[in-house]
């Protein structure tokens, strides 16, 4: 099978889905930082007093996947340009998959101290 068949539009839907949640989820992010309540302080505490809360929890972390999809599809495909063995192309896709979930346990994991619980 073709590395870029059927598989390949899920990617490209992804790729497109992750972009609107992106202008979605950062409108959120600065609207609650900058204009609700007044300016939002970056300490500690008024850290963890927004991600106590758990819609803001659920954007932070959204934004978090979202920006990282986004990016490694995209620079898959740049990848992809110059790349055009199909064991290439497996070991440029599982390559980035696993930075891109090492990347997210570790933003994930980064925000688990500023979470009251």
């Amino acid at each position: 099978m073709n590395v870029n068949g059927a598989r390949g539009v899920w990617g490209w839907l992804l790729q497109r889905v992750t972009a609107v949640g992106l202008i979605v989820v950062t409108g959120i992010h600065v609207c609650v930082l900058h204009f609700a309540g007044g300016h939002a302080e970056l300490t500690a505490a008024a850290v963890s007093a927004r991600l106590d809360r758990l819609a803001y929890m659920l954007v932070v972390y959204s934004l978090l996947a979202f920006a990282l999809y986004h990016g490694l599809y995209g620079l898959r495909s740049v990848i992809l340009d110059y790349t055009t063995g199909e064991r290439a192309v497996r070991a440029v896709t599982a390559g980035l998959w696993a930075v891109g979930l090492l990347a997210f346990l570790y933003g994930a994991l980064a925000l688990v101290p500023f979470i009251k619980g």
